[in-house]
């Protein structure tokens, strides 16, 4: 597999060629790249960069650990050093965040392996927490740190492939000590707005879909309520996932 990345006057690429594996040619589609030409492109316009420094440093990460990344979200990763590295930074410097998705379930005992570390920051601290990865984590960044008003789902570049798009409103990723790890941040996912007085419609199938406070190693974490985590894993039908969490529960009662 050959990872790279090129320039074109409107665009940043991220460009992957020679995947011999069809597995992990589903991981890279299920990652928004699309084929194009025999190529997976996935691509940002270029104002989402600060400088041409950035850019390098992406490019020459993403050439380096773009295989790796790829590879760790089809076999799982080993997740307790790259969330203690995020969370000693993170904590020290007074960032509010939460632990969404499969990582919370394996940090709460869980018998799960994740695929990836998904991180959500406060709203209000996101820039903060963007500044921090770019400091401390240079070798990891692989994707740029966007907000949504710097991409335009109507825009195109001058080949067919759109630019990466996500649905909430900061988006970044990282690869860290050998674990894909995603940084978003939303008005929606903030405490605040999963209070049940501020209940959103977007959680209204959900019961319990706010924070739980977790303490790891000594650091203060939330994570997504072990409940609502539940009622996502049956509505998307995973399910040796759901018997890993039944397991878990039964234990815990």
């Amino acid at each position: 597999m050959k990872s790279y990345c090129y320039e074109t006057d409107s665009a940043f690429v991220f460009c992957v060629e020679d995947v011999e594996n069809a597995q992990l040619e589903d991981v890279i589609k299920h990652m928004a790249w699309r084929k194009i030409d025999g190529r997976y492109l996935l691509s940002y316009p270029q104002s989402v960069f600060s400088d041409q420094r950035e850019k390098e440093l992406i490019s020459v990460n993403f050439s380096r650990l773009g295989q790796q990344m790829f590879e760790a979200l089809l076999s799982g990763i080993d997740w307790e050093t790259p969330l203690e590295m995020l969370a000693q930074k993170f904590n020290e410097n007074g960032i509010e965040w939460y632990i969404v998705g499969s990582a919370g379930d394996a940090l709460r005992g869980v018998n799960i392996k994740p695929f990836d570390i998904d991180i959500v920051i406060n709203t209000k601290d996101y820039y903060k927490a963007k500044d921090i990865c770019y400091l401390n984590f240079p070798d990891s960044i692989i994707a740029p740190f966007t907000g949504s008003d710097e991409i335009s789902p109507s825009k195109y570049f001058d080949n067919p492939c759109n630019y990466f798009i996500n649905p909430l409103k900061y988006f970044g990723r990282m690869f860290l000590a050998g674990a894909v790890i995603e940084v978003a941040a939303d008005e929606i996912w903030d405490m605040e707005s999963r209070q049940p007085g501020h209940k959103k419609p977007m959680w209204s199938s959900y019961e319990k879909s706010g924070y739980e406070k977790y303490v790891w190693r000594g650091y203060s974490i939330y994570l997504e309520s072990l409940h609502h985590r539940y009622q996502i894993e049956v509505a998307r039908n995973r399910v040796d996932r759901i018997k890993a969490l039944e397991e878990y529960m039964n234990r815990a009662k």
